[in-house]
């Protein structure tokens, strides 16, 4: 899809980068920016920067930067379209539709129309649910389980039929086609291509929402002892379930209010708490957590309580999440609640202020794992050394210093062994598992960031001081650069027009690559408080760029020329160099 440049940059002068991130990220003005956990990368000191005057946002640990558009499609996971259409919607921009690549846009119909599908079908069945003569029983048995009306409605819940073909006929009689309908995950094929039947039957429906109110799937919950219990939608064009938690669209706000959210696993736990007063809360929809959700959910509180029953299964639940949170660097707690119960039975029985009482009291994760350690290994000499040598493995996944001498010193005292002894066996964990990669250092360092950090320098400039522009110009200062990823970077700074507003955003607007981007964002966010007379600066860096060039250009000729006299057998490759550099000097000025 041809999307003009006007178009882009009116739709990013029209946005607004703090309010679209603040939907995402928890965010604390310092100065002129604002700050938060890098939803991008695991971190616990705020890192994250969003700046209102120049409308970019970047990140000083993995060095992820842009404009509102690449904020919303790295973000979301979504193409550069429907960051577009997600934008033009919030802020009712209509955009024109002129040259559509065709694969491109099948994909984008394809997602519009399952949405569209999902909502109707949502509605069909609730409509089974509402209608007494029909869905009486599933009725009968929300009320026995305490589910009030309202939330009824609020949830949209549904039931399907107890039959093989409502939803099939249902979507002949939309007029749906074939790919849309077996895309939806709603039908399934017959052995031997013999017709279709539905996914879900005789069961509870819970519309699943993403975080833009879009009905994106489905949940069925058997009434009976059937197996098996939950049935989800199937991964779709719109349904990922690592991305997705049940709840959260209706949760957000109170999550971000209370700064903690309580996940649990299931939808009757989530609609309890939520029924009873407890909305900041959401569920995983049955299956195990994933460093998406913990992102997600960090850009809505800073604290994370996992609720789980006190059964086997719960437990091991809880074991398996934990190890995702340690490296992500939230603040979490476990909750196990007592007697056998699950967060839908606990606060019926109890109600929303035993929970709360109990959630208070909830234990972090090291004092989880260490009292499940103990109670596997005992505290005999030998149980203590198992003890420690499981513990070592947990400490070591911290990477915050004081925080992880804390536990050493916690652990010391509990198993009654030396500090020290202690300390040197999580030193050992801890310096095997960093000897690997950092994975916060980026994958390919880019070779032109190598190039002359002067020119670097200048581009800063450019962005942070556009009415020196010209006389860089006057001076063609560019032609002079190394880089020709600079080069060409230059070029669409000078060609954007000064005289208008959001001169970054209009920027911006030019740049198609993700990691010019990235680059733009981060040299947008130089700070040059200490530099009194930019002009006199900028004079000063040209006069050093165009003299390093020249003087670097003089050696090589020189040194060719006594090649020559001398019959150096070298001067073949002197001269491929001189060759290769006018070559990426012109290619440099054709960007």
């Amino acid at each position: 899809m041809y999307i003009p440049e006007e178009k882009i940059s009116e739709i990013l002068n029209t946005s607004d980068i703090v309010d679209i991130v603040s939907e995402s990220v928890i965010l604390k003005k310092s100065g002129r920016n604002f700050f938060g956990l890098c939803p991008f990368h695991s971190e616990k000191t705020p890192s994250f920067s969003v700046n209102a005057d120049k409308q970019i946002f970047h990140c000083f640990g993995c060095s992820a930067g842009g404009n509102a558009l690449s904020f919303v499609m790295k973000y979301h996971g979504i193409s550069f379209l429907e960051a577009v259409r997600m934008l033009a919607r919030k802020y009712n921009i209509v955009i024109e539709t002129e040259l559509i690549d065709p694969v491109r846009r099948k994909e984008v119909l394809v997602k519009e129309s399952l949405f569209r599908l999902n909502k109707r079908v949502m509605v069909f069945y609730a409509g089974f649910l509402s209608d007494r003569s029909r869905g009486g029983g599933a009725r009968s048995y929300l009320e026995k389980r305490g589910v009030t009306t309202d939330i009824i409605e609020k949830f949209n819940l549904g039931v399907s039929r107890d039959v093989w073909d409502a939803a099939v006929n249902f979507l002949k009689k939309e007029k749906v086609t074939r790919t849309i309908a077996v895309n939806s995950g709603l039908i399934l094929s017959r052995k031997q291509d013999n017709g279709y039947y539905d996914r879900f039957r005789n069961r509870l429906m819970f519309p699943i929402f993403d975080i833009n109110m879009q009905v994106a799937g489905f949940g069925g919950r058997v009434m009976d002892d059937s197996m098996p219990k939950y049935m989800n939608s199937p991964e779709t064009p719109v349904y990922s379930k690592s991305k997705i938690l049940y709840g959260l669209h209706a949760a957000k706000q109170y999550c971000r209010r209370e700064g903690v959210v309580y996940i649990v696993e299931g939808y009757f736990d989530f609609l309890s708490l939520y029924q009873h007063g407890i909305k900041n809360t959401v569920a995983s929809l049955g299956t195990a957590l994933t460093q998406e959700h913990v992102r997600i959910l960090k850009g809505y509180a800073s604290k994370m309580v996992l609720v789980f029953d006190s059964d086997d299964a719960g437990i091991n639940a809880a074991k398996r999440s934990i190890q995702i949170f340690m490296k992500e660097g939230v603040d979490t707690r476990i909750l196990v609640l007592p007697g056998k119960n699950d967060p839908d039975s606990f606060v019926m029985k109890h109600g929303q202020a035993s929970f709360l009482s109990l959630a208070a009291e909830a234990k972090t994760i090291m004092q989880f794992l260490l009292e499940l350690a103990i109670d596997t290994h005992g505290l005999s000499v030998e149980g203590r050394i198992k003890v420690l040598d499981e513990m070592k493995l947990h400490l070591a996944l911290i990477h915050d210093s004081a925080l992880r001498s804390l536990y050493v010193r916690e652990l010391s005292e509990t198993l009654n062994i030396d500090e020290k002894a202690v300390l040197e066996k999580v030193r050992d964990a801890f310096v095997q598992n960093n000897t690997k990669k950092s994975p916060l250092m980026p994958e390919d360092h880019d070779k032109h960031l190598v190039s002359d950090p002067r020119e670097r320098q200048i581009l800063s400039i450019m962005l942070n001081y556009p009415k020196l522009i010209p006389e860089m110009v006057k001076r063609d200062v560019v032609s002079y650069f190394y880089s020709e990823r600079f080069q060409g970077i230059a070029k669409k700074i000078i060609a954007t027009e000064l005289d208008k507003d959001g001169f970054v955003t209009n920027v911006m607007a030019k740049i198609d690559d993700n990691k010019d981007q990235e680059l733009i964002a981060s040299l947008a966010m130089d700070d040059f408080s200490g530099d009194e007379d930019m002009a006199q600066t900028t004079h000063v860096l040209m006069n050093r760029i165009i003299k390093i060039r020249k003087k670097n250009e003089n050696i090589l000729t020189t040194k060719i020329i006594s090649a020559e006299k001398g019959c150096d057998a070298d001067v073949t490759e002197l001269l491929k160099q001189k060759q290769q550099e006018i070559q990426q000097l012109h290619d440099g000025q054709q960007l």
